[in-house]
């Protein structure tokens, strides 16, 4: 309005020296208007992702908060999910477990957290009924990964909902079949959640049976081996949820949905609210989708293992005409593996 304002006072003669004038908008090659170019590594992004976040855990709370179309209730996205699927949790694994220990005859009494005096076939099905059920479950990780990701600007969101979530998500990529079947999914549900209860729930098994520590005649012994547990389950299991994520992010639409990304005739409701969206994210991701759990593990190393500081210090010999020292600063090596632990400082600390 205003702009049409400006073009009737110039037309009409009169002053238009309210109106100030203000320099151009820089737009990506899509068309999308960007705030600013990325200080970390000098790429146009929209003006509804984030830039490159910071390693400090506060600047990037602080950075959510602040950004136009994220905001304060940005830190909340996804909770209804996450809550869905605890509530489910909690009810459907005990149920299994126990229907799989009447099965088998095994003795049910023993504590949940620790299997020093329990047979090793009782800890087989706590771990066949944790994977069984994270896999029953796994929709509806993949739709708080999705809400989580996506856009908080009423323009780009693609999901209303948990629930519309689900039923877009099955629409666009291949039926109820594609969520629990494809190999994108299912793989990395069931290494996830399989190696998740091990480590959660065999840590005294492996310290009082397989390495002979005994917690009452070596307590500090046994807190020293909890502590390097710990620490090893942070070790194997971030690159599992970073990779399982960065898998969950990236739809796979089929050929149907693609061939409805076209504009829809008419006017009615229902085929308006079925109409393809594309969904953008509120951070980057990577255009070219991920082929499996190795091939993302490769490309987040080869891809994204420098820090803030490498990329900086690249573009700067690139901007200088060095680029055979901008070669030198690789992301294999030291900062390699750097990509698939984020925020393993805290995880070290809360251990």
């Amino acid at each position: 309005p205003a702009y049409y304002e400006y073009l009737r006072a110039r037309h009409s003669g009169r002053s238009t020296q309210q109106y100030q004038s203000t320099s151009r908008a820089r737009v990506d090659h899509r068309g999308y208007i960007v705030s600013m170019q990325d200080k970390g590594t000098g790429d146009i992004r929209p003006g509804y992702q984030l830039e490159a976040l910071p390693d400090n855990k506060l600047a990037v709370l602080r950075r959510l908060v602040t950004h136009p179309t994220e905001g304060f209730l940005s830190m909340f996205k996804g909770a209804l999910s996450q809550w869905v699927y605890d509530m489910l949790h909690l009810l459907l694994q005990p149920t299994l477990e126990g229907v799989l220990n009447e099965m088998l005859g095994l003795y049910d009494s023993a504590p949940a957290s620790t299997y020093i005096d329990a047979s090793a076939p009782s800890a087989l099905t706590l771990i066949a009924s944790s994977a069984i059920v994270g896999w029953l479950l796994s929709p509806l990780e993949l739709v708080r990964t999705r809400l989580v990701v996506q856009s908080a600007s009423p323009i780009h969101r693609k999901y209303c909902g948990t629930f519309h979530a689900l039923k877009t998500v099955a629409r666009e990529e291949g039926g109820v079949t594609a969520l629990y079947f494809s190999p994108y999914h299912a793989v990395p549900t069931l290494v996830k959640h399989t190696l998740d209860t091990v480590f959660r729930n065999m840590g005294s098994f492996a310290l009082d049976r397989v390495a002979g520590i005994d917690p009452y005649d070596h307590p500090t012994t046994f807190a020293i081996g909890g502590l390097v547990w710990k620490t090893i389950s942070a070790v194997v299991m971030l690159p599992v949820d970073t990779i399982r994520v960065r898998l969950q992010a990236q739809p796979r639409y089929t050929s149907k949905a693609a061939s409805e990304s076209a504009p829809l005739s008419g006017s009615g409701k229902g085929k308006q609210a079925d109409r393809f969206i594309e969904y953008r994210t509120c951070v980057p991701i990577s255009p070219v989708p991920y082929t499996g759990m190795v091939n993302c593990a490769w490309r987040i190393i080869t891809e994204e293992g420098a820090s803030l500081k490498q990329l900086k210090r690249r573009r700067a010999a690139v901007m200088n005409g060095e680029g055979e020292r901008a070669s030198q600063i690789s992301n294999v090596g030291y900062y390699g593996l750097r990509g698939l632990y984020p925020g393993i400082s805290l995880q070290l600390m809360a251990n």
